[in-house]
């Protein structure tokens, strides 16, 4: 089976789904799919040919037979936007080349985004003519248009690229008029550039002085500006709100912690108006952090925020503000804002050049802090966050957004920009987005809003976010396992993995998650997580981590093969390394006549070695998987064991050998659950109704079923609503928990299709487990053997159920065995124990739980310390240690926030033995980044008691100087003192 055929049943829930799925993944694998959906059959080497044949004359004005324009258009969409590959960019426009020069059809036959894209590119490469027969095509909206026109005749653009060799005298004002139309804002003041300005045309850019508003009465504004190794960009930010309409102001410039390089900038910004105030951070803490500082700081009743290379118009705050008070419910305001380069090119290949812009939010100081509190301190993403959690808090129309584009944002590199790309963002903002997203559904509902950053944060940031405070202190990076699969649905592959999720954290494990997406289910949603791994990601009970995260995973298990058949593509260095790489097959390749590839497993084989970086082992979930697997590739690489599903028996289990309640004269309940697929019934209506045929003593109930009773009756030519028998009922699938539903039940019977291959099948574990005997059809007896009951459909199925509703000691007997069978074959142990058999597992398991040798040894002796106040802004304090008696001291300096979070800096001196050890380092380490960062100082103490290579801490809050001795030592300081100058001496001793 060729690799190009594999996943030939994508489950599309729209048109566009294959390419979206591929631009959000970065999947380049899933070419091979949109390369057979354009040309069945076909390579991406023959649609190369043809296009150089179509280009050169010898096509014809029609697509030859077969192919398919719309999907060609969706490869080349794909081509030129998925890598930046600057190969696949010329690929994808002379596909596009080529399909536009048909019989003038063919493009009404694309996406509109296709025929938008070769205008963006044709804009790009200078080509007038090719975008003059463009312009007015009817999958070409206005706005995209508009852009277009005004780069087209963007002076310092032609120049750029050779075609010119400066501005004409009227080419400026004819092209600001055409940007100006782009960036619609009307009413607005006409963009013009400075002609005393220097620089590019974005630093130069301004407006005809706008009238001011009344200052008499209008609420003082404030607005933060953080920055972190500012430069002239920031000169240009603080000029535009200096030319505000609006000067009732105050403009607070944050610096997080750039150091003494900064202060030339800082100085000049703080010189141009007295309105300006700079904050010069004493700890770096992102973005967030600083608009925090600077909202604990404000003046104004109203707030706002300015990135430090971006411009904003003069009259975006007047416009903002009087929106604001147009309608009393208002809490915030916001408004559009477009992304350009230096020269104020508008065009990005694929983009919409106007876009919400978060930093414009503009709100009331007095109604939002009480309620809703401060941006959360995440490195990234926050303003988004804090937007949502207003309209949770407040309602939705309590945001208002203006519809005029009142900021330009300076594109390069910035603090996001790696982050995103066309109809892809990095998996951490997916991340964040999920795990917030189910905190604000609480808030609809009546939580609190409140986030205050010196408290627990209800949001865990992503790993590659977070900075550690102090390197030297850094937590550990590794985990012990980490489960890979595409965790969007809530079926059996996810309930499998959660079970085996959470026997490793039973067993103290290190555990780690990681999504991947499988192109098979394809859609237009970027969809979150299921609910239960959420919540255990919020708990902070296992980390999500992404593919280019510098983490080292020990075991690395991923479910699902075909999430491998069509990989992401990472290009960042960093990436996740492990040890072991398991790939378990929980679905057979194909169906057993040949149908239905879902994966190939050589192509897996190959794609996870390039992906990890590590030869992988594949793991069948059952003798089925195992025997197929072998068909497929005789060479693959199988571990000797099988790796079912496992389950908690006690969690599923009601009375050992009791059958379910029921009132007099009420039927016994025979039940079935799954998912409503063909692969989980019976083949036909004639199959399904001999299957299920138990009796009219007996009650049949199906969790999931009613879409298969209605295509089924349709291929026999019965009509949809066909009645059910009168002893069936079926319930919509997911409308009740199975574990619930299996409690209603005194026999589980399962017939399938039997042409189908079943890995394992979770269905039959649950009712296993739960003490409900079961009664399966037999293909599914070299998976579990003697735990269940087999019989065919029909008769013999009937004559055993029966047999069990007749025979009460029986079926307690049968109960009995077969839920003490689960516990033996499926239990948490046997999994760990099934992992841990692979060679170098246990070993490194057992070497992430225990302590390193280096710094066990406890400090003993006499020491005295001088403590001196140096008055420096960062590091107040300045502890040495003379030894007077036994083991020397080293000492450990690092800053701490403040409560203001401010301009100076607490801190931190750990007194050690050296070396001191791993496991105290790392322990030091997570109570500093702790995310109830108010007690930090409880998070040190506790970290440190007991570890006898730790002698003592210094801790310095707010002048106040605290000497705390740990394992046993004395500290003879008096208490807890003051330093306003000089020194203080403190004796240690121990032992």
């Amino acid at each position: 089976m060729s690799q190009d055929t594999a996943s030939n049943k994508i489950l599309l829930d729209h048109p566009d789904a294959l390419a979206v799925t591929a631009l959000r993944t970065r999947s380049v694998h899933a070419r091979e799919v949109l390369v057979e959906a354009a040309w069945p059959g076909r390579s991406a080497e023959e649609i190369d040919a043809w296009v150089a044949d179509r280009l050169a004359g010898a096509e014809g004005r029609h697509l030859p037979p077969g192919m398919d324009a719309f999907h060609l258009g969706q490869y080349a969409r794909v081509l030129v936007l998925q890598t930046g590959d600057p190969d696949d960019r010329r690929r994808g426009r002379t596909l596009l080349e080529a399909l536009a020069t048909g019989d003038g059809a063919t493009l009404t036959q694309l996406h509109p985004q296709a025929v938008q894209l070769l205008l963006h590119l044709r804009c790009q490469d200078r080509d007038h003519a090719g975008c003059a027969a463009l312009l007015d095509h009817p999958q070409v909206p206005g706005d995209v248009a508009e852009a277009v026109r005004a780069d087209l005749a963007n002076p310092f653009l032609a120049a750029r690229a050779g075609a010119g060799q400066g501005p004409a005298p009227g080419e400026v004002e004819d092209w600001l008029a055409l940007l100006g139309t782009a960036l619609r804002g009307p009413g607005l003041a006409p963009l013009r550039l400075d002609p005393a300005g220097v620089g590019r045309p974005f630093d130069r850019l301004t407006t005809d002085s706008p009238p001011r508003a009344d200052r008499h009465g209008d609420p003082l504004v404030t607005v933060a500006i953080s920055t972190y190794h500012p430069g002239p960009p920031l000169l240009t930010a603080v000029r535009s709100l200096l030319a505000q309409s609006w000067e009732h102001l105050e403009v607070i410039v944050v610096d997080d912690a750039s150091g003494p390089a900064a202060e030339p900038w800082l100085q000049r910004a703080e010189s141009l108006d007295p309105r300006i105030r700079v904050v010069r951070k004493a700890v770096n803490g992102g973005t967030y952090r600083a608009r925090n500082t600077a909202l604990r700081q404000a003046r104004g009743q109203l707030f706002t925020t300015l990135d430090s290379d971006d411009w904003l118009h003069p009259r975006a705050i007047e416009t903002l503000v009087r929106a604001l008070e147009e309608d009393p419910r208002r809490i915030a305001t916001r408004a559009m804002g477009a992304r350009v380069d230096e020269d104020l090119s508008l065009v990005r290949p694929g983009y919409r050049h106007r876009v919400l812009a978060a930093p414009t939010l503009l709100f009331r100081v007095d109604l939002v802090l009480p309620r809703v509190g401060f941006f959360d301190p995440a490195r990234k993403a926050a303003d988004t966050e804090f937007a949502r959690r207003l309209e949770a808090a407040f309602g939705p129309a309590a945001v208002h957004t203006v519809d005029t584009c009142l900021l330009l944002l300076r594109s390069g590199e910035t603090l996001s920009s790696s982050e995103f790309g066309r109809g892809w963002r990095h998996g951490a903002r997916h991340a964040y987005k999920t795990l917030y997203a189910p905190w604000h559904e609480e808030i609809v509902a009546g939580a609190t809003a409140y986030l205050d950053p010196w408290t627990d944060r209800p949001v865990p940031e992503p790993r590659r976010w977070s900075r550690p405070r102090d390197a030297g202190l850094a937590p550990r990076r590794d985990l012990d396992l980490v489960l890979a699969g595409d965790w969007r649905r809530y079926g059996g592959p996810q309930r499998s993995m959660l079970e085996e999720l959470r026997a490793a954290r039973e067993a103290g494990l290190r555990v780690g998650v990681l999504h991947l997406e499988a192109l098979r289910f394809a859609t237009t949603r970027d969809l979150p997580l299921c609910a239960p791994v959420v919540e255990l990601l919020r708990r902070r009970e296992v980390e999500w981590v992404q593919l280019d995260d510098a983490v080292d995973v020990e075991v690395l298990l991923v479910r699902y093969p075909p999430v491998l058949q069509h990989p992401p593509h990472v290009t960042s260095g960093q990436a996740l390394r492990p040890r072991h790489l398991l790939i378990v097959a929980n679905q057979t390749p194909l169906e057993p006549d040949g149908t239905d590839q879902r994966y190939v497993v050589a192509d897996v084989t190959a794609r996870a070695r390039k992906l990890f970086g590590a030869d992988p082992m594949w793991v069948p979930q059952g003798p089925v998987v195992r025997e197929v697997l072998r068909e497929q590739d005789p060479d693959v690489a199988l571990t000797d064991w099988d790796n079912p599903g496992l389950i908690d028996v006690e969690e599923w289990s009601r009375p050992p050998g009791a059958r379910a309640a029921r009132g007099p004269g009420e039927r016994p309940v025979v039940g079935r659950w799954s998912r409503d697929h063909p692969l989980k019934f019976p083949r036909t209506h004639a199959e399904l109704l001999q299957a299920y045929d138990l009796g009219p003593d007996v009650h049949v109930r199906m969790l999931g079923g009613r879409a298969t009773w209605k295509r089924l009756a349709v291929e026999a030519g019965l009509p949809e609503d066909t009645p059910l028998p009168a002893t069936w009922d079926l319930l919509r699938a997911g409308s009740v928990d199975p574990r619930e539903f299996v409690r209603g039940l005194d026999l589980v019977v399962y017939h399938d299709n039997p042409d189908r291959h079943e890995a394992f099948g979770r269905v039959l574990l649950e009712a296993a487990a739960s003490g409900v005997v079961t009664i399966a059809d037999p293909k599914h007896r070299p998976v579990f053997g003697d735990v269940l009951d087999y019989a065919e459909p029909g008769p013999a199925t009937r004559e055993l159920v029966q047999a069990y509703l007749s025979s009460p000691d029986r079926y307690r007997e049968r109960s009995r065995e077969q839920q003490r069978l689960v516990r033996e074959r499926y239990s948490h142990t046997s999994f760990l124990d099934r992992l841990a058999s692979v060679p170098g597992v246990r070993a490194g398991w057992a070497a992430g739980q225990v302590d390193d040798a280096a710094g066990t040894a406890p400090w003993r002796g006499e020491a005295r310390l001088q403590v001196h106040a140096t008055g420096e802004r960062t590091l107040p304090l300045a502890v040495t240690v003379e030894t007077l008696d036994g083991d020397p001291l080293g000492a450990h300096t690092t800053p701490l926030r403040t409560a203001a979070d401010g301009t100076r800096a607490d801190q931190l001196v750990v007194l050690h033995r050296p070396p001191w050890s791993t496991t105290t380092r790392e322990g030091l380490g997570a109570a500093l980044d702790v995310p109830a960062e108010g007690d930090v100082d409880e998070a040190v103490i506790a970290a440190v008691d007991g570890r006898p290579d730790v002698a003592a801490v210094v801790l310095s809050r707010d002048g106040e100087v605290r000497v705390v001795a740990t394992g046993g030592a004395v500290v003879d300081d008096g208490g807890p003192f003051r330093l306003a100058g000089g020194s203080r001496t403190v004796r240690l001793r121990r032992g």
